[in-house]
């Protein structure tokens, strides 16, 4: 059973996640597909992210919070609104840089009401691997440290993916 859980609400067309517990890859087909429905519909006014109750963030799920934050500049919309209260969250979101892309707060702006928990299913198949694939992109475009921290991730995620297409041909 997994420790993680993610909630969502909309308030005054603020969108607003909160992340709960250990918060790892393995949602990270299952979360990618919400944000790419959520975006395919009428575009949200602002978006917050609640971390203030993550024990761990792996990298694949901060590349699609990257990835709401490109949708939103990509909308004209104000940046992305991160609530962190953890020092030790706050020190891996500026080490890659989301304090270039992101506003981070220690308090909530908006409150979240009528908040869902959005039932994120665990995945292990060809769908997570290209999650992983795209989350890690998107972070290695935020700085060129970034590049140079992601790029045997992306590598390796590359090779897995085309390994089968091989076996196929």
């Amino acid at each position: 059973m997994s420790s993680s859980k993610v909630y969502y609400a909309v308030n005054a067309g603020i969108h607003g996640l909160k992340y709960v517990g250990q918060i790892r890859y393995t949602i990270g087909a299952s979360l990618d597909k919400f944000i790419k429905t959520l975006f395919d519909g009428p575009r949200p006014e602002g978006f917050m992210v609640d971390l203030r109750e993550v024990e761990t963030i792996d990298s694949t799920n901060l590349g699609l919070l990257a990835r709401i934050s490109n949708l939103m500049k990509q909308c004209g919309a104000p940046r992305v609104t991160l609530v962190s209260t953890n020092e030790d969250i706050n020190s891996l979101l500026i080490s890659i840089g989301f304090d270039e892309v992101f506003d981070i707060v220690d308090e909530m702006g908006h409150v979240m009401t009528d908040s869902q928990e959005l039932g994120l299913q665990e995945d292990t198949g060809p769908e997570m691997a290209q999650t992983i694939l795209d989350a890690h992109r998107t972070l290695m475009s935020i700085s060129e440290d970034n590049k140079a921290r992601f790029q045997d991730v992306v590598e390796l995620v590359e090779q897995q993916l085309e390994s089968p297409r091989r076996s196929l041909g």
